[in-house]
């Protein structure tokens, strides 16, 4: 994952990031995921954008902490 300004960046498998962007869409409606109000999903790439303008690392760390990484 990758992060830059508001942006955080995850690569998913081909055909995947559908479903992790909306798995992280559930996480922000539910307020598991407070730092991001959206994102956008291609192919087996998801945009996740940040509350903060330059939050975008702190959210990729909240995201890898909510998928259970370190």
């Amino acid at each position: 994952m990758e992060a830059s300004g508001n942006l955080a960046v995850v690569k998913t498998p081909p055909g995947a990031a559908q479903l992790l962007a909306g798995n992280l869409d559930r996480a922000m409606k539910s307020g598991k995921l407070n730092s991001a109000i959206g994102t956008i999903a291609g192919d087996d790439t998801v945009l996740v954008v940040a509350k903060s303008s330059s939050g975008g690392p702190s959210l990729a760390k909240e995201i890898t902490k909510f998928f259970g990484g370190k």
